[in-house]
């Protein structure tokens, strides 16, 4: 699934870092999202990363939009990023039991009761959309879960970030050949299996598919899943509402993500994704380098025709 980790030891980021989520975690929620408006709204002023990758994959998703609705999604969806790792602080460290009062209401929740009856399991997929984090709590009172995750590069933030979302009860299993082996015996004894399907997989775990009309390399595990378990799939998202509440949706996926053809499979499931970011496009985290591998035809296009659409920039280390 993910790339090999290249971990390191830093303790002194691996503290500021704690430091940092201890300081948030104070706040009311309120003043906290408040800091992160504030964030946002430097970051859609000054050059910086955030701000270059949100550009770039806002004008190849939405060619056709004029440039002055560009940069007020630019804005309003770095000020949602800036709300997100605000929030980071009380979604780390907060009880299970106070968060769950952020949950103003669900959409579809019976859905996934009635999947998960069938005995097989259920896999949920979370795309990077409003604050996936919520989920934990919800869930661990209601259904135990495993979850995939992809283990930061410093050991210390892995060692930290797995106890504070493990805290609640659930298992994260890395993005590892023994995680994924975890993840395949959790889902065989008809547990729910969380999975967030627009992260970029190894190319050798996917296939190039359309996501809003560009190719992005997806994962192929899900298909894998569905196909050898029989499990049913949905798809969930955490939107952000005025009253500072989140509404839980959840919705049934198609069965074409367990198609046997990998790119039916995998092109079903960046639907999936598009229509959920197209409920609430500013909260979708634009941020995330979505593009950073290319098809090959691609790359000799880049190397014959030069970089017009601005890949090359794209993968420039800040």
């Amino acid at each position: 699934m993910a790339k090999k980790k290249l971990s390191r030891s830093s303790p002194f980021l691996a503290g500021a870092a704690r430091l940092a989520i201890g300081a948030i975690a104070a706040l009311p929620i309120g003043l906290a999202r408040g800091l992160g408006t504030g964030l946002g709204i430097l970051c859609s002023i000054l050059p910086n990363r955030l701000r270059r990758f949100t550009r770039l994959n806002l004008r190849w998703c939405f060619p056709d939009w004029p440039a002055e609705k560009h940069r007020r999604m630019v804005r309003r969806s770095l000020i949602e990023t800036g709300k997100f790792y605000a929030e980071g602080g009380a979604l780390l460290t907060w009880p299970a039991e106070r968060l769950e009062r952020l949950v103003g209401a669900t959409d579809g929740a019976e859905l996934l009761d009635q999947a998960l009856a069938a005995g097989k399991g259920a896999v949920l997929l979370l795309p990077h959309l409003g604050n996936w984090e919520l989920f934990n709590p919800y869930l661990m009172a209601r259904h135990p879960f495993v979850a995939l995750y992809r283990p930061p590069r410093v050991d210390e933030l892995d060692s930290f970030l797995l106890a504070a979302r493990q805290r609640t009860g659930c298992t994260m299993v890395p993005t590892t050949p023994r995680g994924l082996r975890q993840l395949y015996r959790e889902l065989a004894s008809g547990k729910l299996v969380l999975i967030l399907p627009d992260q970029e997989p190894i190319r050798s775990s996917g296939v190039f598919a359309p996501f809003f009309g560009v190719p992005a390399l997806t994962m192929t595990l899900v298909a894998r899943l569905l196909r050898k378990f029989g499990s049913p799939a949905l798809v969930g998202w955490a939107t952000r509402e005025s009253d500072g509440c989140f509404i839980l949706h959840f919705r049934v996926a198609s069965t074409a993500l367990g198609d046997p053809d990998p790119a039916i499979a995998a092109t079903a499931l960046n639907r999936e994704v598009e229509r959920c970011v197209l409920e609430r496009p500013e909260q979708y985290l634009w941020s995330y380098k979505r593009f950073k591998s290319r098809p090959e035809d691609e790359e000799h296009r880049l190397r014959v025709l030069g970089d017009p659409t601005g890949v090359k920039l794209y993968r420039r280390r800040p």
